[in-house]
């Protein structure tokens, strides 16, 4: 049985590089200060420190945790697109955990146009925005330094690494990743399934299902992490 605690989010997966910052960022957004942990498969702890003094970490195995006792929201422990797609689906069959208990966590020192709208499994750090008249998908993902444009639309476990630049009436499909400094010209529409690589320069449409990168950024091979990805769901 889990011993659920007041203020508890249950975070879902294990990223050690993850952890903190969502710890973090529920922290400044919430007020929490205990985290539920809880791994589907056996990943070790990681040698470099991801716990620390001002929060609390619990760890168990989804076999050990009742989440149906627990009233506690629940969240990601990782950040990359197409692991979060494997843990929703992972979760919600095994488990029940449907969208709607999914908390989303604005950093309050980030900005959301009230004309735009985000949904459930929302993360944003610090230090980023997103213009007016936006829509974000469920289990987005926006890190420090991000500007989003204006109409800009984003797909379920669209991922915005630090220091993406996305102009205006950009469209990024579902379980798509941009890569660290990349930025994105107006009016461009990129697949879902994707990986933009960092420091690109995305000046035309991208297809679905792709690897790509470059200035200007080029279509490089198929995204096979997107596949590996779709096979687990769909054999499960």
């Amino acid at each position: 049985m889990n011993e659920t605690k007041n203020n508890t989010l249950i975070l879902l997966g294990f990223c050690g590089g993850t952890i903190p910052y969502v710890a973090e960022v529920a922290n400044k957004a919430a007020g929490l200060h205990h985290f539920d942990v809880v791994k589907n498969i056996d990943v070790a702890e990681p040698k470099f420190p991801y716990q620390w003094r001002d929060f609390s970490f619990s760890t168990w195995y989804d076999t050990e945790y009742n989440f149906r006792s627990s009233f506690s929201k629940v969240h990601f422990a990782v950040h990359s697109p197409h692991i979060k797609y494997v843990l929703y689906h992972y979760f919600r069959k095994r488990h029940g955990v449907s969208k709607t208990r999914y908390a989303s966590l604005v950093h309050p020192l980030s900005h959301v146009s009230t004309s735009s709208t985000f949904s459930n499994g929302f993360l944003m750090e610090e230090l980023a925005a997103v213009s007016v008249f936006s829509k974000i998908g469920f289990g987005a993902s926006i890190k420090r330094g991000v500007t989003v444009g204006h109409h800009a639309d984003l797909g379920d476990f669209v991922s915005l690494n630090p220091g993406v630049n996305v102009s205006g009436f950009v469209s990024i499909g579902a379980v798509t990743e941009i890569g660290t400094g990349t930025s994105i010209v107006n009016n461009v529409k990129i697949g879902k399934h994707c990986l933009i690589g960092a420091g690109s320069v995305v000046t035309k449409d991208i297809p679905d299902g792709v690897i790509a990168y470059g200035n200007p950024c080029k279509v490089i091979r198929e995204n096979e992490r997107w596949q590996k990805a779709h096979k687990i769901v769909s054999a499960n």
